[in-house]
């Protein structure tokens, strides 16, 4: 088995009014602290973004893309009365982690890039894959979600499996106008229910989009547009993060309601834990109200058993305030109330992962009442820290 850099994972979601699901655990893994992220120059793949665009045909077995970032203006957790549309409200804060799935690798000859496979219990899970540099890096990274002997064997020791039919080939994949259009062969359609329908849609979706080069995501089978699968999956329109619900049972999103992802820790039996996006649906309202709705629900014990959250009970996010492309949260005095590094370290990626999915952020930096703080097991959090750039495992081939 190839060895393995352990490194951070996660991300977010928001809830209030419209639908939530989610899971609890009693006990809290190891996960490395978020600030041990691997630092990525958009200068080394730029042309590897160019790569990943142009691609129709190629061999397998990588991707590429750069996550562009732009300054959103300065927005506070207070609520103010009016209703926002869902393109204003994205505008100003949510992206979902739509163009950040490539990063530099330490050795230039290949990128990091992530896939969304799942876990014994059916939740999709983001993990970071090192590959070389290639064209058709997107045609190489969904044959890497197919049910194949080598991709299985890869993904054993990390308690992971494919999500795509065995025997499933890519007839051609074009990419235009960040509109991916992807020709599976017909076996693409030997997915068994509903569930692996949804999960396999998401897997597509949310790699895709990983790119910078890819808004959009359009599927047909042996050459043919694909409006509904056979289980009721509904392909009519383009899909992607803003429209695509992950580790949900929801199929769609509700009338005056926003989708949003947010990170909770997986419980596995087998010791393989990893962030998990979970997608909620809050209402369309003002934007500015949006990190304190995400924070309050991260802080709730999830209903669900498969996932869980280490946001200590009680805590409050007191404000959000963007300093350009910096994030400072000040948290209520109950985010210290746990023990253990362990937890601080599992607290802070889902932190970190959670706002790294708001547009523009590419520092962090957290406030206790106020006040610049060291944690209880010693970890400076007042000193702003990049966004971490890879999910959970970063797999070598």
């Amino acid at each position: 088995m190839k060895k393995i850099i352990s490194i951070v994972l996660v991300i977010m979601l928001l809830s209030t009014g419209c639908s939530f699901i989610g899971h609890k655990n009693e006990q809290e893994p190891s996960i490395q602290a978020a600030n041990q992220t691997v630092n990525a120059s958009a200068s080394n793949t730029a042309q590897d973004s160019k790569a990943a665009a142009s691609a129709t045909s190629t061999n397998s077995n990588g991707l590429a893309m750069t996550s562009g970032t732009t300054a959103a203006p300065t927005t506070t957790s207070s609520m103010v009365s009016g209703n926002y549309t869902d393109s204003q409200i994205k505008d100003l804060v949510i992206d979902n982690g739509a163009g950040k799935g490539m990063a530099a690798a330490s050795d230039k000859s290949n990128l990091l890039i992530t896939l969304y496979y799942k876990n014994q219990k059916g939740l999709i899970i983001p993990v970071t894959r090192t590959v070389k540099k290639q064209e058709s890096l997107a045609k190489a990274a969904i044959l890497g979600l197919v049910d194949e002997a080598v991709t299985k064997e890869q993904l054993d020791y990390y308690g992971l499996y494919p999500v795509l039919p065995r025997g499933t080939k890519i007839k051609g994949i074009n990419i235009k106008d960040k509109v991916a259009v992807i020709d599976f062969s017909k076996e693409f359609l030997n997915l068994s229910g509903k569930q692996e329908e949804q999960e396999a849609v998401a897997s597509i979706v949310y790699t895709l989009t990983g790119f910078s080069t890819v808004s959009d995501v359009r599927i047909r089978v042996e050459g043919k547009e694909i409006t509904t699968l056979e289980n009721g999956t509904d392909l009519s329109i383009p899909r992607n993060r803003s429209n695509t619900l992950i580790n949900t049972s929801d199929t769609q999103i509700k009338d005056g309601c926003v989708k949003c992802d947010l990170y909770y820790v997986s419980d596995d039996s087998n010791n393989h834990n990893y962030l998990v996006p979970v997608s909620i649906q809050i209402p369309q309202t003002d934007p500015r109200g949006i990190p304190g709705l995400i924070f309050d629900e991260l802080g709730k014990k999830p209903n669900e058993t498969t996932y869980f959250t280490s946001m200590p009970e009680g805590t409050k996010l007191l404000s959000f305030n963007r300093q350009g492309s910096t994030a400072v949260l000040d948290f209520s005095n109950q985010i210290t109330n746990y023990g253990g590094s362990e937890k601080e370290d599992t607290l802070l990626n889902q932190i970190y992962y959670t706002v790294s999915q708001m547009k523009g952020i590419q520092k962090i930096k957290l406030l206790i009442n106020g006040k610049e703080k060291t944690l209880p097991e010693g970890t400076e959090v007042a000193s702003a820290r990049s966004v971490p750039i890879t999910f959970n495992k970063v797999i070598e081939n």
